[in-house]
């Protein structure tokens, strides 16, 4: 049985699921390999935690290493995590070790060089883009080390064509739902809701919700449904909804917060949902690359969305005539919320396009078809 590690940055379930490395993980387990996901419990308690845990037959080691003091003091705090993951890898020696993002490909490369392991670089996002909008000097040295590892790994795989071309090459992984889950009943209650009910389902951003509410109070008889919480590792959510709330009053928006929820539930929301507003989830420089799940989740379940101009999702929903692609957001809730036979196209292209091309169910058959490329012939890049 061959052996793959996976390595990552963060933990694979605490506080939250990473899905897309649990459905890649789960895949390879189900297709007979022995695999191992070597994983920084990043801000988890050492001696609260297990240090090794297993679920539906993925192995999961985690190690655990402080972030505290000055940026120099964190630098070391990182290296040393790195160097953790690698020891504990090369004691695995695995035949493959797979490595999600960026910051622990360097890892994954020294680790393989050990007993001659294929390598593969898993790049959920842009990584130095996304650094040098909160650090230049931060950006520019991720920058230099994926172009230094790049030629080192044996396969590519990324979320979108836009991101694989900026990589030079490689396989895209949609990180979407199979079709199982998607088919699966759920009651539909709208969450108490009436009328047309647009959604937003994603980290809350202040200034995107305050336009989303201007925009949706000019509706007639539109609700919004609000999902989920602040953006990763922020605090004061409960002051911002409080003033969101304070807002959609005085603007006269009938709107719904529901804080977060549990992944189990996302269904029902978009059960719930008539049109779903995409939002812009990261900074304008990293738009063009990225393709949000909710807007692959939005299609599995015959959602209209409303995308901005930007270039992995506009190219999705202008191929597949399953939503509207504008910054307009008064003008399109008003157009898709009046035409009903609209909406029921859009959904419809949407989830044929989804079942044709983006299920996981298509994806994981890419997914064995690298592995299998790789430990049959090398590499496959």
């Amino acid at each position: 049985m061959k052996k793959i590690a996976m390595i990552l940055g963060h933990d694979l379930f605490e506080p939250n699921e990473d899905t897309r490395v649990y459905r890649e993980a789960l895949t390879l387990v189900n297709a007979n390999y022995e695999l191992t996901v070597f994983c920084w419990a990043r801000r988890m308690e050492k001696y609260e935690t297990k240090w090794e845990v297993e679920r539906d037959g993925i192995k999961v080691v985690r190690i655990f290493e402080d972030l505290k003091g000055g940026f120099f003091s964190k630098v070391r705090g990182f290296r040393n995590a790195m160097k953790q993951l690698q020891t504990k890898i090369e004691e695995y020696e695995p035949d493959i070790i797979h490595a999600h993002d960026l910051e622990t490909l360097e890892s994954a490369v020294n680790a393989s060089y050990k007993n001659n392991a294929k390598v593969i670089f898993d790049s959920h996002e842009d990584w130095p883009a996304m650094e040098l909008v909160q650090n230049w000097f931060v950006g520019k040295y991720y920058e230099r080390k994926q172009k230094k590892l790049l030629p080192k790994v044996d396969h590519v795989l990324t979320v979108s064509d836009e991101l694989a071309l900026r990589l030079g090459g490689g396989t895209v992984l949609y990180n979407s739902e199979p079709m199982e889950i998607v088919e699966t009943p759920v009651e539909n209650h709208k969450f108490g809701m009436d009328g047309i009910i647009a959604g937003y389902i994603g980290g809350l951003r202040k200034s995107i919700l305050e336009e989303i509410l201007e925009c949706a109070s000019k509706v007639n008889a539109l609700s919004l449904l609000i999902v989920g919480g602040p953006p990763k590792g922020r605090s004061g959510y409960s002051q911002m909804i409080s003033e969101l709330e304070e807002i959609a009053v005085e603007k006269g928006a009938n709107a719904k917060f529901t804080g977060p929820l549990p992944y189990s539930m996302m269904n029902e929301c978009y059960a719930a949902c008539d049109i779903l507003i995409v939002g812009h989830y990261v900074d304008e420089r990293l738009r063009d690359y990225a393709l949000p799940k909710k807007m692959l989740d939005a299609m599995a379940y015959k959602i209209p969305v409303i995308v901005g101009p930007y270039e992995a999702r506009k190219k999705i929903v202008e191929r597949y005539k399953c939503g509207i692609v504008s910054n307009d957001w008064t003008d399109t809730l008003t157009k898709l919320s009046n035409d009903k036979k609209m909406r029921n196209e859009m959904g419809d292209n949407g989830f044929k396009a989804f079942k044709m091309n983006y299920s996981w169910d298509i994806q994981e058959k890419k997914l064995l078809k690298v592995y299998s490329n790789l430990l049959e012939g090398g590499t496959n890049n």
